[in-house]
């Protein structure tokens, strides 16, 4: 072996919590036991849990500095938080996807701290028109639709584009998955002309009147109404509120199979936050009944996955300062992601092995990466994070590592963090830093991947 991580208490989903070692030879685990022989190297986990690497599905890379710099910098504040693979939502307005995902490809593998997986978001009909090559040429499986834009940084799509587009993943295979903002674009629209009027200044709170509920729970119906149509797989990003929970309750009960996500922002930060427009997104944070809403929905199975909606910003750029019509969304939350769901998740009394499962091995089914992520298994990939449920630190930006001058968690105090971090078999990250070089990959993904079985999916996940 060349590393034994020995006494941990591992959390494998769908098993449970078990004492006992992990042998790694190369970038797998080899080996699960007790007394196992010794290694290379030994990292004592005597007290600790060891989850599987967590995987962030929804992570947004190079909107503010270049994709370049940026698939270094927020890949190392992932990895230091316990994040070994993201799913990245990629951006191109109206170019072919052909003319970036070379480059894109090429610094996740040469800067990147974790491994990857591709989600082109999607706008014209071109782009439509080569969906079946991007899955070709780049193994892509996933793309997304934005059912309602932002002013300035991405457009929306039509209901006619959107069915278009939903029948062209629908045709790679029953793995392949549509993935959509879900907010009705009028009814957006018309709220923050009205919320503009009528409050020119305003608080963080005004600013949920901007996004209605009722805006997010209308677009999921007509996203699953469409998605049937089309019989593509659905997964609906960043829930954000009790209306559009209700919504996926409803259409579960009539027989629907479709994913939902939500994020940790959502879960540990209101509306009545005193970071103000520091912590301003799209969708916005609401008011504590919703988050209390989401919690029920995580624990109980009808929210599949947690990610972050990761857009990485500077003060100087989120400018919160231009008060609640000029403050820019987009959130830094790669690093605490983990430290979040531990510490809220604990608030709530859910169970690690819940949080364990909606942060690792679900996505990575979703996204058919499964058992290689997600997983605590011989044959899995071996990465694994190490955290102690009872470590306590002030959320410091300075500290996250990532490009970003604060934190939405800035100044909160978070219960539960990593204190190391293995990716591919290699400790990367120890008690708070980096100690190994990035060696991060693309995973391109085969039209061969089994697909989730939705059926049981929506019924236990």
């Amino acid at each position: 072996m060349d590393l034994v991580v020995r006494n941990g208490t591992l959390v494998i989903p769908g098993v449970g919590r078990v004492t006992a070692d992990i042998g790694i030879a190369g970038r797998k685990i080899a080996a699960l036991g007790s007394d196992l022989p010794a290694g290379a190297r030994t990292y004592d986990a005597r007290g600790l849990f060891v989850l599987p690497g967590i995987f962030d599905p929804h992570v947004h890379i190079g909107n503010e500095l270049s994709f370049e710099h940026e698939a270094e910098s927020e890949t190392r504040a992932a990895i230091l938080g316990g994040v070994t693979t993201i799913g990245i939502f990629l951006r191109s307005l109206e170019e072919s996807y052909f003319d970036h995902l070379p480059g894109f490809r090429q610094a996740m593998d040469t800067r990147s701290y974790v491994d990857s997986i591709f989600h082109p978001q999607i706008f014209t009909e071109q782009q439509i028109a080569e969906i079946p090559r991007y899955a070709e040429q780049f193994g892509i499986r996933s793309f997304k639709f934005y059912m309602s834009g932002m002013p300035g940084i991405v457009n929306s799509v039509t209901d006619d584009v959107l069915l278009d587009g939903f029948r062209a993943v629908a045709s790679l295979g029953p793995d392949a998955v549509a993935c959509v903002h879900c907010e009705t674009g009028a009814l957006i629209e018309r709220a923050r002309g009205t919320l503009r009027a009528r409050r020119p200044q305003g608080t963080l709170a005004d600013w949920e009147d901007a996004h209605p509920a009722d805006a997010e729970a209308l677009a999921i119906q007509t996203a699953v109404y469409l998605a049937r149509l089309a019989g593509v797989h659905l997964y609906v990003v960043h829930l954000s509120s009790r209306q559009g929970l209700d919504v996926v309750r409803s259409w579960r009960r009539a027989g629907a199979n479709f994913t939902v996500e939500t994020t940790t922002p959502y879960l540990g930060i209101t509306s009545h936050d005193a970071n103000g427009f520091l912590v301003k997104m799209v969708p916005p944070v609401r008011t504590p009944e919703h988050g209390a809403a989401l919690w029920e929905g995580l624990a109980q199975g009808a929210i599949n996955t947690v990610g972050t909606d990761n857009t990485s910003r500077r003060r100087a750029t989120k400018q919160p300062e231009a008060g609640l019509h000029g403050a820019r969304p987009g959130l830094p939350v790669l690093g605490t992601h983990l430290p979040a769901l531990l510490h809220y998740g604990r608030e709530r009394n859910v169970p690690l092995e819940v949080l364990v499962a909606r942060a690792s091995a679900n996505p990575a089914r979703v996204y058919g990466i499964y058992p290689r992520k997600g997983a605590i298994a011989v044959g899995s990939d071996a990465d694994l994070v190490v955290v102690d449920l009872d470590r306590e630190r002030v959320v410091r930006a300075q500290d996250l590592l990532g490009m970003s001058d604060f934190s939405p968690f800035e100044g909160k105090t978070l219960r539960g963090w990593p204190v190391a971090t293995i990716k591919g078999g290699v400790i990367v990250a120890r008690d708070g830093k980096i100690v190994a070089p990035a060696a991060g990959r693309y995973l391109p993904r085969s039209a061969n991947c089994a697909p989730p079985q939705l059926e049981w999916f929506n019924r236990i996940a």
